[in-house]
């Protein structure tokens, strides 16, 4: 997850602070009108990195909501006078915002290129808005023919038309947009932002509803772009629809891009770098005539070589010297398993449950109870339906007809998400965590998704709790000493036993595991069937798996689908003697285990 920078990026962006904070005095109009745009370029360009870099959104739409928040203080600005700087800027937001969340309502029904397809097209709609219709003069742009002040009983508080004003407050809302945004990536909403770039699907099954934190997301993202643009209105007075183009949101992902995207300060400095290149590379008195006329030609190779020294962007040069990433503090200690007290788990039951793709029945009228507190096994041969009955249980896909019912309570049809929120909890075939994240780090998300809403902007009251599962979830899982590892180094056996940690911590009660003993050996297959054991203590375990030795020592009850039908359900020792099973599915299995006997 985002962390703190490191010593040297803040030594250097102190330094680069002060260098700013200097300019005005040593510099001339030229540099500080030169800065001023710097400044409010990289705050678009920040902005836009709480979509790509931390959100994983590439939208490139995004310079809509810069050039609507330009066109907002047009829009507010007398004729002939100064207009309300506190007003100007808020509308910027305000519009910026409003187009986002009227852009994002629909674009987070897509994903990948067609949210990419959608985030064009809705952009290019509002430049065409601007620049076909004489809403704001057409293609011709805008005149704001006095720039705004912030007047407060006939004083004159801050004045936009001092360049000086100007340039120290563009600076001052850096640092505030910075840090504002910094600080909602390290909060539990971006936390959570984080999580759904790394891993939707699993985001989803842990409780989150991916779509309205996206969609927060993106309108914050819109409304600082708005922000930007509006104090981009106020440098030379003048706004025009190429502000909205494709053009400038392909700029600015180059520049997030060019920087570092996913930290936050990496796309200031790509801004920063890129627009002093170019216009240097413009200046034909520092390059000559050729290079200058050039300048697409040499700005273009400059970032290839940029790009290919770091692929991480010019935040990557920092790592160079940066230390290790920090292991967060240890969480206290939890009870032992055996210490655990016992409780009532949920009970899950299907009625006549049936999925149907075209005319294949991948699931068939299955009426099926699972007790609680009891390892209910679910076995099949390939193509049994097995996976289509756990994506029909969690939320993943909808029944054709049936019903699904979580002690007592009807949940078909619902969202994975909302599933998840009435204690069901699943695994997947393929290890489903945050590869890039610590094991703790995986567990707090898991953590975290019970407590608060989308905009949840600190740990607050939840803290003290979120942090004692997490604890608990590990100390149960067996990974408590395992905490600070990023996950993705952990062997296949650590990362399934994360996998139900992740459950554990997340509250579910209602365990649904896909082959959670894929690829382990008889060491690490001992181990979690143990665990599976032990957890029957508080909760209801659905498994479904290949590994018949494995199931048979695990399981209070086996459920046989063979072709999407319920074919036989009972202990494993009726299991083993049923005719039909054997005949279909278990065979020599049975045989050579001495079930016949």
């Amino acid at each position: 997850m985002l962390t703190r920078p490191a010593l040297p990026v803040i030594v250097f962006f102190i330094a680069l602070l002060a260098l700013f904070a200097a300019l005005p005095f040593v510099g001339g109009p030229y540099a500080v009108k030169f800065a001023t745009r710097l400044m409010v370029l990289a705050i678009f360009v920040v902005s836009l990195d709480l979509l790509i870099g931390i959100t994983g959104l590439v939208s490139f739409g995004h310079a809509a909501f810069f050039g609507v928040g330009a066109y907002a203080v047009y829009f507010v600005s007398p004729d002939y006078e100064a207009g309300n700087l506190a007003l100007a800027l808020a509308a910027g937001v305000a519009l910026g915002g409003l187009a986002a969340l009227l852009v994002g309502s629909f674009a987070m029904l897509t994903k990948g290129f067609y949210f990419i397809m959608v985030t064009l097209a809705a952009g290019q709609m509002l430049f065409a808005l601007f620049h076909d219709t004489d809403i704001a003069k057409g293609s011709d742009g805008a005149y704001v023919n006095v720039k705004p002040n912030l007047t407060i009983g006939g004083k004159t508080l801050l004045d936009f038309d001092s360049p000086l004003q100007f340039y120290f407050f563009t600076l001052a809302a850096l640092v505030v947009v910075y840090f504002a945004l910094f600080g909602l990536a390290r909060s539990p909403f971006g936390r959570a932002l984080q999580g759904i770039r790394v891993n939707e699907t699993r985001m989803s099954a842990l409780g989150y509803n991916a779509y309205l934190y996206k969609l927060a997301a993106f309108v914050v993202a819109g409304a600082v772009a708005g922000f930007a643009g509006a104090l981009f209105a106020c440098i030379d007075g003048f706004v025009t629809p190429e502000l909205l183009s494709w053009h400038q949101s392909g700029l600015a992902i180059m520049m997030v891009v060019l920087g570092g995207a996913g930290t936050l300060f990496g796309p200031i400095l790509g801004a920063f770098a890129y627009i002093s290149l170019e216009d240097l590379l413009k200046t034909a008195s520092l390059v000559g005539e050729f290079v200058s006329s050039h300048w697409r030609l040499g700005t273009g190779a400059v970032l290839v070589v940029a790009v290919l020294l770091s692929p991480d962007g010019l935040a990557g040069f920092f790592r160079l010297f940066g230390g290790a990433r920090a292991a967060p503090a240890s969480a206290p200690a939890a009870a032992t398993a055996a210490d655990r007290p016992a409780r009532r788990a949920k009970a899950l039951s299907t009625k006549e449950l049936s999925r149907n793709f075209d005319a294949l029945a991948a699931v068939s009228d299955v009426t099926i109870r699972f007790e609680p507190n009891l390892v209910h096994g679910v076995i099949g041969p390939n193509g049994a339906g097995k996976t289509t009955f756990t994506n029909l249980l969690s939320g993943a896909i909808p029944p054709s007809s049936g019903h699904v019912d979580i002690d007592g309570r009807d949940v078909t049809g619902w969202p994975a998400h909302k599933i998840a929120h009435v204690g069901l909890g699943r695994s997947y075939q393929r290890t489903n965590i945050f590869g890039a994240f610590t094991v703790e780090e995986n567990c707090a998300l898991a953590a975290q998704a019970r407590h608060g809403g989308v905009l949840r902007l600190t740990d607050g009251r939840w803290r003290a709790a979120e942090t004692e599962k997490v604890a608990h979830a590990l100390a149960v899982a067996g990974l408590s000493d395992r905490a600070h590892v990023v996950s993705s180094k952990m062997s296949n056996g650590e990362q399934r036993q994360l996998e139900i940690a992740m459950l554990i911590a997340s509250g579910a009660d209602l365990l649904l595991l896909d082959e959670p003993l894929a690829g382990m050996g008889p060491e690490e297959t001992s181990r979690v069937v143990a665990l599976l054991r032990d957890l029957t203590r508080d909760h209801t375990i659905v498994l479904i798996e290949h590994d018949m030795d494995a199931v048979f020592a695990a399981a209070d009850t086996l459920t046989v689908l063979v072709q999407g039908k319920l074919l036989a359900h009972g202990t494993p020792d009726a299991i083993r003697k049923d005719e039909a099973v054997l005949e279909a599915y278990l065979g020599h299995h049975a045989e050579k285990s001495g079930a016949r006997a």
